[in-house]
Formats: C-alpha cells, sequence, structure tokens
C-alpha cells in the first residue's frame, strides 16, 4: 500500500507537470469542468447579491422568519461560521487530492459538472422566489454591515446600465474594502451543505473503486470508514447550520436530496461519458461501449437496497417499440396500425437510417 502511494505521488508530478504539453486535449478535459464549475458560482453569486437587494429593500422594516420545526427543536445557538467553512473545505480537498492523485478523470468531470449545476440552481431560485432570512432583519443587518446595509438600498430607483454598473463594482471590489459581500436571504439549497455532500459523495465513490481493484480487509476497512465519515458529517452540518439558524431546516434536507439525485441522474452520466470520450480515438483505454455510468449509494432512500454500479446505455426505437408493445393489452394493440406493431416497417426503417446518418454528421464534424 506504501509503495503504491509513493509510486503515485512521484507519477503525479511527472503528469501534472508534462500532460499539457504532450496531451493538451487531455488536459482541457480536466481544465474544463473546473472552469464550468467557476462560471456557475459566479453566476451564483450574482443572482444571491440581487435577492439580498431583494430582502433588504422589502424586509427591512419588518422582522419576519417562517416557522420551523428544526428550529423550535436545537433551539438557537452560535455557531462560527469558519467551522462550517472548514467542513465543506475539507470535504473538496479529499476529493480534489485524492481523485487527482488517482487519475479518475470520470468521476472528476461528474462530481464538478453537478456542482455548477447545483450552483446554478441555488442562484436562480434564490433569485425567483424572495424568502425572508432565516435569522431574521437583525441578523442580515449585522452580517452585511451598515455600509452594506446602505449600499443596497442605494440600489432603489436605479434601472438599466447604472444598475448593472452598480451590482459589478460590488462583485469585483466589494463595499468599503469588505471583499467577498455576504448574502442574505439565500435560503432554497444549502451551500454548504451541497458542496461537503456532494465532494464527500466523491470520496466515498472512489473509496469504493478502490476496494474492488484492491480487495482485503485494509481497504474494506477503510470503505466502512469513510461511509461512516460521511454519515457524520452530513448530520454535524445538519445540526450546526439549523441550530445557528443559519438556514431553514427544509433548506438542508432538500441540499442533500437534490445532490443525491443529480449524482445519480442519467443525464449526468451520459454528459461526463460524452466529454471523456469526445475526440478520442475508438481504441483508447478511457473508450467505452456504454453511455455511462451510474453509482447508486447506500444513502440513496429508499432505493439503498440496490446500491452498486449500473451501466447507462441508449436504446433505439426498435426496442422501445417493441418493449412498449409487450406490455399492451391485445385490446389495445388491435387499434395500434399495421406498420408500426412489426419490426418490419419501412416508415420505421427510414427514421432509423435518417438518426444513423445526423449521428454520423456529428461525429464527423468532431472528429480532429
Amino acid at each position: 500500500m506504501a509503495a503504491c502511494l509513493v509510486a503515485l505521488l512521484s507519477t503525479g508530478f511527472h503528469d501534472m507537470v508534462f500532460t499539457p504539453l504532450e496531451h493538451p486535449l487531455r488536459a482541457v478535459k480536466w481544465v474544463a469542468p473546473l472552469v464550468w464549475c467557476f462560471a456557475a458560482f459566479c453566476f451564483q453569486s450574482v443572482m444571491l447579491h440581487q435577492a439580498t437587494l431583494l430582502y433588504v429593500l422589502n424586509h427591512s422594516t419588518v422582522d419576519d422568519v417562517l416557522v420551523d420545526v428544526g428550529h423550535d427543536i436545537l433551539g438557537n445557538k452560535v455557531v462560527p461560521m469558519k467551522v462550517l467553512d472548514m467542513i465543506s473545505f475539507s470535504a473538496m480537498s479529499c476529493f480534489f487530492f485524492g481523485c487527482a492523485l488517482i487519475r479518475d478523470l470520470r468521476l472528476w468531470v461528474k462530481v464538478f459538472m453537478c456542482c455548477g449545476f447545483l450552483f446554478f440552481w441555488k442562484g436562480l431560485l434564490d433569485y425567483i422566489t424572495d424568502l425572508p432570512d432565516s435569522g431574521g432583519w437583525h441578523t442580515c443587518e449585522k452580517r452585511l454591515g451598515p455600509s452594506g446595509v446602505h449600499y443596497f438600498e442605494g440600489f432603489r430607483d436605479l434601472h438599466g446600465s447604472a444598475y448593472w454598473s452598480r451590482l459589478m463594482d460590488m462583485e469585483f471590489h466589494g463595499v468599503d474594502g469588505t471583499w467577498p459581500v455576504r448574502y442574505c436571504s439565500d435560503m432554497i439549497l444549502s451551500g454548504h451543505t451541497f458542496v461537503m455532500f456532494l465532494f464527500l459523495l466523491g470520496c466515498a465513490d472512489l473509496t469504493r473503486k478502490l476496494r474492488l481493484l484492491m480487495p482485503g480487509v485494509p481497504m474494506r476497512v477503510a470503505e466502512i470508514l469513510v461511509n461512516v465519515a460521511v454519515i457524520c458529517c452530513v448530520c454535524t452540518d445538519l445540526y450546526l447550520i439549523v441550530v445557528n439558524h443559519f438556514h431553514y431546516t427544509v433548506d438542508v434536507v432538500l441540499a442533500i436530496v437534490m445532490t443525491l439525485l443529480f449524482y445519480t441522474n442519467a443525464g449526468i452520466a451520459i454528459l461526463t461519458d460524452w466529454w471523456v470520450e469526445k475526440w478520442e480515438d475508438t481504441d483508447d483505454v478511457r473508450y467505452t461501449e456504454d453511455n455511462g455510468s451510474i453509482w447508486l449509494p447506500p444513502l440513496l432512500l429508499p432505493c439503498c437496497a440496490f446500491q452498486g454500479f449500473y451501466t447507462v446505455r441508449r436504446k433505439d426505437r426498435k426496442d422501445v417499440r417493441e418493449a412498449f408493445k409487450v406490455n399492451l393489452p391485445q385490446e389495445v394493440l388491435e387499434f395500434v396500425p399495421e406498420d408500426r406493431t412489426y419490426s418490419d416497417s419501412s416508415e420505421f426503417e427510414e427514421e432509423e437510417h435518417s438518426e444513423k446518418s445526423r449521428e454520423e454528421e456529428e461525429e464527423s464534424c468532431y472528429s480532429p
């Protein structure tokens, strides 16, 4: 195990330095997901500051907080933001170095694609629905500071280029030397939760693959410890955020659910497979016949009984039609046109031929 780690570290430095020179396409495939994730985070920041603006202008005179069962049960305790940031940063760091060390490009692309989509949807959802901050207006006012509140109030009656100029100036330069500017009313989806949980899922996924590659007691113990760490971190994160009234309970629970749905989504798996294999030779070791793979983690309730790795494959229209036809009662089949019932339909074959032609044309356009 130690010798394997030393070999990975020694070759890792070589790959980091020489991959951009020897395989620029491969380097782009590693960097592009990071660029997408950063761009989505910037979009989220702009949208959350606009959500904060709406909250300052609409709720600054009313200290309204929604009723939350989690707040009532756990009470209210002060938790430093640095603790929550440290948990999320630790999870991200473990995945970043572990995945880069193993050179698992598919997992790298998948996790950062999911993270970018979650950033995007959090920013959009928080902007289109102006919810009262879970800590109340006084907490928001303290978080922004007098200068921050005054700056947001200065947006009143601004429109067009003047509005966007003031907003972008805040995004790039902050307010009175404070950068970045904090948010208020960024309730829907807890960013700390989905960032931490997503990268911990990536770590658990990577550990499970390593155990399949190197079976034995040490790796089995490592897998159990990682799974326990994921559960403990999620529970700790939920408790700290709710007891601090940093979010409503539903924001944390929804972040966990959304992360699981994105991570196990077939569309994400297909997009990942497309990006990893695009412009690669069909005889490359990274090229596969399927359209992606999905890992169902044990935490995916109520589907935890089906945990494991699954392959995603594209089905042609003929297979879909035949499978659907088998499930139809005979009384319904009598009303189905005959040329759609049998596989030798000329119209169907023409559609299949045209679809294959389009796919071949797309492949020729993207070929180097």
